[in-house]
């Protein structure tokens, strides 16, 4: 394992970042991240729920960085997922296929999905039209 982290989280919601979104936050050097700063940064865009360690090709990509964190986000309320939980779970889950194992991915959407639901006690599934996933057969 690496020594860079990988934060995920829920967007803070404030005056800039006005949209619900899965907050992912890639580490790019040691000194600046875990500084005094890079922490008060970090607590300032999202709530981190859950962190793991960047493996080796992750960590490959973080050093041609020029900033302290890197940061991908998965809307909410925004196409395809449309408000479903399950959904953006899933989006996130599968785009750490190729670095995080099973077992990782499914304790960071558990922890991700507690926490929104701490937040947001009157969240329902939205009922959408039905859908076909032929990945399943």
């Amino acid at each position: 394992m690496g020594k860079l982290k990988v934060y995920y989280g829920w967007v803070r919601l404030g005056n800039i970042r006005k949209k619900r979104a899965i907050s992912v936050m890639f580490e790019n050097e040691l000194q600046g991240c875990r500084s005094d700063r890079g922490q008060r940064v970090l607590k300032a865009a999202q709530e981190t729920v859950i962190e793991r360690y960047q493996d080796a090709e992750e960590e490959k990509a973080a050093k041609d960085c020029n900033r302290i964190f890197t940061e991908y986000s998965l809307f909410l309320d925004e196409k395809p997922i449309n408000g479903s939980l399950n959904k953006i779970l899933q989006m996130n889950s599968d785009a750490d296929k190729k670095h995080v194992s099973k077992e990782m991915r499914d304790k960071i959407s558990e922890a991700l999905r507690k926490s929104f639901m701490q937040a947001n006690r009157k969240y329902k599934e939205p009922c959408g039209q039905f859908e076909l996933n032929f990945n399943d057969l």
